[in-house]
Formats: structure tokens, sequence, C-alpha cells
């Protein structure tokens, strides 16, 4: 590899393959200047030069700052550079843009000023420069003096034709699918990437509990959650927020959560992946009957702070939630997950025992285990440690969460799915002996 010093004073790398010459000392223009710049940008990648390609990459921004296909290269290199919260930017700017269902693009010709609706069939055809745009030309290309065009079907004139690349500058109608589910994959890993340097906040903070006796269950909801019966606990030690996804991944190495970030709760985790985190941190899941408990918090209503909802108090599906049941009178300020602790503590000092997330619990279901449950201690029913999914063999969850309605978020109310069941509200909280 040669280097070259131009006379603006920047190195610029004169690639063997195809001869291409990295031109880094002026600004970057329209139409073939634009398609130069980026194969310019593209070819420093596919060598490793990556500091070029994002110089590059960046000046194109400066004069299309739409193009999300730069865009994209761009955060792969921030991501390659480790320059996480750089990529971070750029990914949601490209998610945030409008979707197209195709490949219809803006052309605009040089010497022309109003661009043409087309679609765009071939990104890239190799053409000697005084070819004519026929099929047999594009079949069997002259490569010496390689000229690379857009091969495109113009709505308008109903015709495919062959343009020079430096002659045109196409725009995407919004970003194809298939390109933005590889930005949102992309996005995941960048926002992994930096949970994982947030580093921890250091041990889980836990509220410990006197225990005692209580009134489980209410007369007012379904049937599960009958009859009212008294259910007396043995003190015990409750994490004072839900898991978040910052601890779940230093601890479990990875990060199934869909709505990413480290101090939202980690979420779309199994039974089984909640019970072995709270394991390896010589804890427990709390058994449902601890759960009520904690999430009464001494009270006897519907909720712990009375028997009417009220927004301020959890995160649940308001008017901006996507889902059916969602309240269109009501904003609590968060359309998914929230930051732990974003919601007012309970009497005990415990935050969001009331949505966000359903939090998983150690016992198994049983509709009717409140007529059969003893007073002091309840675990739930007995199952086979071998049983998966199947029928009526399933975990309790409790607390609802962002994606339920209110009345799933009573301190009473009871839901059960299967221990290998992962869906994006489920997250949980361990407890432990005192």
């Amino acid at each position: 590899m040669t280097v070259v010093r131009m006379r603006c004073g920047i190195n610029a790398r004169l690639y063997m393959a195809g001869f291409l010459l990295v031109i880094l000392c002026w600004p970057v223009q329209a139409f073939g200047d634009i398609s130069k710049s980026i194969a310019a940008g593209d070819q420093a990648m596919a060598i490793k030069d990556y500091l070029v390609a994002e110089k590059i990459y960046t000046e194109v921004l400066q004069t299309d700052p739409e193009n999300f296909r730069v865009m994209k290269s761009l955060a792969e290199v921030k991501i390659t550079l480790k320059k996480y919260k750089e990529a971070e930017t750029l990914l949601g700017k490209i998610l945030a843009m409008e979707v197209s269902n195709g490949k219809k693009v803006l052309v605009t010709i040089e010497g022309e000023t109003e661009p043409q609706e087309a679609e765009l069939v071939d990104e890239t055809v190799i053409l000697k420069e005084d070819s004519k745009n026929n099929m047999r030309n594009y079949l069997t290309p002259v490569l010496p003096e390689p000229v690379p065009h857009y091969r495109l079907f113009f709505f308008k004139s109903g015709k495919m034709e062959l343009v020079p690349k430096r002659r045109a500058q196409i725009r995407y109608k919004g970003v194809p699918r298939h390109v933005r589910l590889e930005v949102t994959e992309m996005q995941g890993q960048v926002k992994m990437k930096l949970i994982e340097s947030a580093g921890s906040k250091g041990p889980d903070e836990m509220v410990a509990l006197e225990g005692g006796c209580f009134k489980m269950g209410t007369d007012k909801g379904e049937p599960d959650e009958q009859p009212v019966h008294e259910v007396c606990v043995s003190p015990f030690k409750m994490d004072k927020f839900e898991v978040t996804q910052r601890e779940f991944q230093l601890k479990m190495g990875t990060n199934m959560s869909l709505y990413k970030g480290a101090d939202l709760p980690v979420e779309s985790v199994t039974w089984i992946e909640a019970d072995q985190y709270c394991t390896k941190s010589n804890k427990r899941l709390p058994t449902e009957a601890e759960w009520e408990y904690a999430a009464r918090a001494g009270s006897s209503t519907e909720y712990a702070w009375g028997d009417e909802f009220d927004t301020s108090q959890a995160n649940y599906c308001d008017k901006a939630c996507a889902e059916n049941l969602k309240d269109n009178k009501a904003s609590d300020g968060f359309p998914v997950t929230a930051p732990v602790g974003s919601f007012p503590a309970n009497a005990f000092g415990l935050h969001d025992m009331a949505g966000n997330v359903n939090e998983w619990v150690a016992d198994w279901m049983e509709e009717k285990y409140y007529m059969l449950s003893p007073k002091k201690n309840p675990t739930g029913p007995v199952r086979s440690e071998r049983v998966m999914r199947g029928g009526t063999n399933t975990k309790v969850l409790r607390g609802g969460s962002w994606s339920n309605g209110a009345p799933e978020l009573r301190s009473a109310n009871r839901k059960a799915l299967w221990v290998d069941y992962r869906i994006e509200d489920l997250g949980f909280r361990c407890a432990a002996d005192q």
C-alpha cells in the first residue's frame, strides 16, 4: 500500500485493488462526487482503514444528511471504533425514518431540476463509458475503464435505463424494510455494549421485611383470587427494585430484552432464567405469598395506595401503549418499560410492585390453591421438577405491566405462564431469607 501526501496536507491512500484514490482534501459535491466518495468509504472499510472511512462518510452526511445508507455504514465504523454512543445516535435517526415497502427512489439526473420516481433494480452495473444501455451490454459488460451505473425502472416513461452513478443522485422514499430490520439488530447490539460499559451500581438494594399475617386474595376479583384467606410469612428480604438489565447482563452474560437500557428492568426473561439469576446471586424467587405481602405493604385495598387506580403510581397501558386495552385518557410518561424506581415506592419502600413488568414468583399455579393453602409460609402446589410447557403446569406471575390495564395491577391479581415462555413484559425481582 502506497501513502500519497496531497497538497492540502491530508494523507490519502492509493488502494491497489482497482486503483481507487481516496480523496480527503475537498468537500463532497453532488451526483458523481457523492457516489465516488461513498465508494471510497466502502473501499476504506473493506481494507479496515476505519478512520479514513469515518472521515469520508461524515463528509458525505454533511452534504446529504438524510442518506440512511451512509448513516448505516458510518454506524458500523463507529461500532468498530467502539464509539457506541455515536453509533446509537446514527441508528436512532434511521429508525425514526419512514419505512418503504420496496426499492422506490427519487432520481435527480445531472442537468435536470426535478427528480423522477423510479424503482432501483440494480445498485451497481459495471459498463464501459461508451457502452449502450441495452441488455446485451448488461449481461456482458466491457470492463476496461469501468463505469458504475444504476439500473432503474422509471415509472413515468415505463422504461428500464442504465444511468451512470456520477450523473445521478438517488434517494430512497423511506427506509427499506430489510434495512430497518438490520439496523434494529445493530441497535440492540450497541445498546448491550453501552449497558456493559455502564458497569454495576453495586450490590442490589434489598428491603428487610419483618413478616407477619395478612389477608391474601380478594372476593371482588377473579375466581383464582378467592377466597380471601389469612396467611403468615416469616421475616424475609425483597429486592427494592425489579432486576435491571445492567445487573442481569453483567451476571448472566446475556440480555434478551426487547427494550434495552441499563436501568430498565430486564424483560423477555423466562422463569428458568429468573430462577438461575437469583440462585447465582445467592437469593431466590419470592413465594407468591411473600410477593403479595410485600406488594400490599400493610394495605387491604385493591391497590397498595387505595381502591381506585392512580395513574401517577404505576407504569401501565396508557394512551401511548400500542395494546387495544390502552387507557386513552391518561399518560404515565412511558410507552413501554420505565427505568426501575420511576414511580413512588409503597409503604414498605419497594418500587414497581404494581406495573412496569410482570414478575415471576416461585410457585406453580393452581386456580383453587387458595382453598387448600396452609396458613404459614405457603409455597404453592407441588409439581414435578421435570415439568416444562403444557396444560396447567405454569408458574405464577404478579404485579401487571406496562402492557396491562389497571385491573391487572391489583395486589391480588394472579396470572401464570409456562416456565420457558418469553415475552417483553416479563421480569422479576429476588428475595432472600433473613
